[in-house]
């Protein structure tokens, strides 16, 4: 699949059977986000890999999106590590992108995927640093779902001439 065509198909999916993803799919997942572009090249990110439902299943109090955590094959925590930023400017930019490149990589290798936001310090993001026991300054950013699709999605147009705007010479 060509790049853009690998953007325009890739859809947030919320059903995924429980067919294990490779190793060396999951590698190249992980390798997609480690090139992405990261301000002043500090990149200050790390991946936190999830195989195991369990905890997914006890935080669905705190997001009803753990629930289908709990299903998928894969979950990857992406973790902003604010110590190697003299400000946490640009933190979330540089861990989207990130999540921009994996979920990219997913679909090109024939997976589905999510991207479930975390909201700074409410309950859930709390219990995120408790259970993967997250040193200080680092913070959890967004929980990405990989897998092979059990629902099937069709692409509709997005593009919206009417939101962009061209600056005139």
């Amino acid at each position: 699949m060509d790049t853009l065509e690998t953007i325009k198909n890739r859809q947030s999916i919320r059903k995924f059977d429980s067919t294990p993803i490779k190793k060396e799919d999951v590698d190249k997942i992980l390798k997609a986000g480690f090139e992405a572009p990261s301000a002043m090249n500090r990149r200050p990110y790390e991946f936190v890999v999830c195989t195991k439902s369990e905890f997914w299943k006890e935080m669905i109090t705190f997001k009803s999106t753990c629930a289908i955590m709990a299903e998928t094959p894969l979950c990857i925590l992406i973790v902003g590590n604010s110590n190697v930023n003299p400000t946490d400017e640009f933190l979330i930019e540089d861990c989207s992108a990130c999540a921009e490149n994996m979920l990219l990589a997913a679909k090109d290798l024939g997976y589905g995927s999510l991207w479930a936001g975390v909201k700074w310090h409410s309950e859930f993001y709390d219990a995120l640093i408790k259970h993967f026991h997250l040193p200080d300054g680092y913070l959890p950013i967004a929980v990405l779902l990989f897998g092979t699709e059990a629902e099937k999605k069709y692409q509709v147009e997005r593009f919206d001439a009417k939101k962009v705007h061209y600056e005139v010479f």
